[in-house]
């Protein structure tokens, strides 16, 4: 993965590629604000992004862009695994990757192919376990850092048992969940389902309080770590 520099091709031009994500099938090349958006083979997987000479620079703008990006090509195929923010790579170091993960990269195709991902976000505060030592209530963090951190381990990853038994009702139509507790204390759940189950897993959450659904979405919580 390069961070910054370039390496030119013949021509003149750049042979790095900033990678929005991998496919299993090619998307038609297309412009957005003036960047040119296009698919790379590598065998029988396809890198959608775009030729650049250094990474963009994190900011609000080029998130919402790499978003709009990945969310687009998601409509447009069968299986989708967005990158992560910042994936600038040489083609040749792009072909070692995927053939060195092939059979990762390959499950996960499989894991997604004709499914997006739904997120649910409880509004209420999830309380952390009771049973939390005596040692570590009276133990204090030495930065607000290490205060979050030791929230998040606390916290649980459990709901109330009406929001449990909401979520029970939609086993039909999730193929998987992965849920995560903030430092906060809510609990945040990605779930993957076919589209076609779409509009019923919502109706299951229509009058259900505590807790906000949104999608559907490419399905970013379920990308196996590729690029480290």
């Amino acid at each position: 993965m390069r961070q910054n520099g370039f390496c030119p091709r013949a021509g003149g031009d750049v042979a790095w590629l900033y990678v929005h994500a991998l496919t299993d099938a090619p998307v038609p090349r297309w412009t957005a604000h003036g960047r040119a958006i296009q698919s790379v083979a590598v065998g029988n997987i396809f890198a959608v992004g775009e030729r650049r000479a250094e990474p963009p620079q994190l900011s609000e703008n080029e998130l919402r862009f790499q978003h709009a990006v990945v969310v687009r090509v998601a409509s447009r195929v069968p299986a989708v695994l967005p990158a992560r923010f910042g994936s600038l790579i040489d083609d040749e170091a792009l072909a070692s990757i995927i053939r060195q993960r092939q059979l990762i990269v390959d499950e996960a195709m499989t894991r997604v192919r004709g499914r997006i991902q739904m997120t649910l976000r409880t509004s209420t505060a999830n309380r952390t376990n009771s049973t939390t030592t005596a040692a570590a209530r009276g133990s204090r963090p030495v930065s607000g850092k290490q205060y979050l951190e030791r929230r998040g381990k606390e916290a649980s990853t459990r709901l109330s048992p009406r929001l449990e038994s909401l979520i029970a009702g939609t086993t039909e139509y999730v193929d998987a969940e992965l849920r995560q507790a903030t430092p906060a204390g809510s609990v945040v759940l990605y779930h993957l389902l076919k589209r076609r189950h779409v509009k019923a897993y919502r109706t299951v959450f229509e009058s259900a309080r505590g807790v906000r659904v949104s999608g559907p979405w490419p399905p970013f919580a379920f990308v196996p770590e590729l690029w480290s």
